[in-house]
């Protein structure tokens, strides 16, 4: 069932990673290296994530802030704080080793997820993204956002995404959402059975286990231009 988080939280939370990234960022950063997670129970241990700080690395997070998930469920944990404020020290210090760090470990994955946690950050960080994924064809990248501005301002260049980067539009309430494009969303449903106001016609359920979907490319490893995946707020 879904909840808020308590405001305090939030900030409290996102203060200790902030804190913690600022401490890192004054010491030997270059001994650190971006630490990714296999312990995620939906997304299970075939499939690596990387993610930043919640909120403070997250655009376009205003309405949905007070529900996030990883703020309310993983980020408690010391050990977790850790490695979010450890991968955002490294990004905004050694951006260029951030995603070398990722790409040598996506090479020996089938597949990979970005951000539990955190976002794309801007244009760079996407572009940066999109390179990884052209370098690494022999793995799947799956991430679900909500910055659409800087999505649909990489397409308005003429760009392509590669066919190993799945992108899903991030549906919230409150949140609008401007799709040209018409990607793929991911659309929760709220108590009570409320859908995302961005709920598209040919929807397909969330089975709760990305490794199912990502060997069989169905759900949102399978989803197509107009298809959202549904799932309970949680």
């Amino acid at each position: 069932m879904y909840s808020e988080i308590n405001p305090t939280a939030v900030v409290r939370r996102v203060g200790a990673m902030l804190t913690l990234r600022t401490e890192l960022e004054n010491g030997e950063i270059e001994s650190l290296h971006v630490k990714f997670s296999r312990a995620n129970r939906k997304t299970g241990k075939s499939i690596p994530s990387v993610s930043l700080i919640p909120v403070a690395d997250c655009g376009n997070c205003a309405t949905c802030s007070s529900g996030c998930y990883d703020l309310r469920n993983v980020c408690y944990l010391k050990s977790v704080q850790t490695t979010r404020a450890q991968n955002s020290a490294i990004l905004r210090k050694d951006r260029d080793r951030y995603f070398r760090e990722i790409e040598a470990t996506a090479t020996l994955e089938r597949f990979f997820r970005w951000h539990v946690g955190g976002e794309i950050v801007d244009a760079d960080y996407f572009r940066r993204m999109v390179e990884t994924a052209l370098k690494v064809p022999t793995c799947t990248f799956l991430v679900f956002t909500k910055r659409f501005d800087i999505v649909n301002g990489f397409l308005d260049g003429g760009r392509e995404i590669p066919r190993n980067l799945k992108i899903i539009f991030s549906d919230w309430k409150g949140l609008e959402m401007d799709n040209p494009y018409n990607l793929p969303v991911s659309s929760p449903v709220w108590n009570y059975g409320v859908k995302g106001k961005h709920c598209t016609e040919k929807v397909h359920w969330c089975g709760g286990h990305c490794e199912e979907c990502a060997t069989t490319a169905t759900g949102c490893f399978g989803a197509r231009k107009g298809d959202t995946i549904l799932f309970h707020a949680h």
